[in-house]
């Protein structure tokens, strides 16, 4: 079950005092609505934010914060992405890399490419270029 606020609504974004699982929120939140533990979107979610705290400094609560506000910035610009894709696409970036990553940093880097102009694709392939270069530093 969703934990919902006392009006009703899912909280805007997950606090540190907030219970709810954040796969979960990711999903209600996209959908619009509270969903089910046992959605399989949320299944996918739970195993992407496992592997985006194996490759970030942050912590799941706030992958899921930041990864939601990455969505709502790409619709705003009329690009549209799923949460369990825009996890899975930094974490294909962050895997090019040894070295921990700063998710918030990383998204910010792939909205930057998205609004001048790139689409998913190409973003997350200069991504992984540059990402892949600090190996050799």
């Amino acid at each position: 079950m969703v934990a919902m606020q006392g009006n009703g609504k899912l909280p805007a974004w997950l606090d540190i005092r907030d219970a709810m699982e954040p796969a979960l929120w990711l999903r209600s939140r996209e959908m619009g609505r509270p969903v089910l533990a046992t959605d399989p979107e949320v299944d996918r979610l739970r195993r992407a934010l496992r592997q985006a705290a194996e490759r970030f400094i942050e912590e799941p609560r706030m992958i899921a914060n930041r990864t939601a506000q990455t969505g709502d910035l790409l619709a705003e610009a009329g690009d549209r992405e799923q949460a369990v894709d825009i996890l899975t696409g930094m974490i294909d970036v962050a895997d090019a890399t040894r070295h921990k990553q700063i998710y918030g940093v990383l998204c910010q880097h792939y909205l930057n490419l998205r609004k001048s102009g790139m689409d998913r694709s190409a973003a997350l392939a200069r991504l992984v270029a540059s990402y892949k270069a600090q190996n050799n530093l």
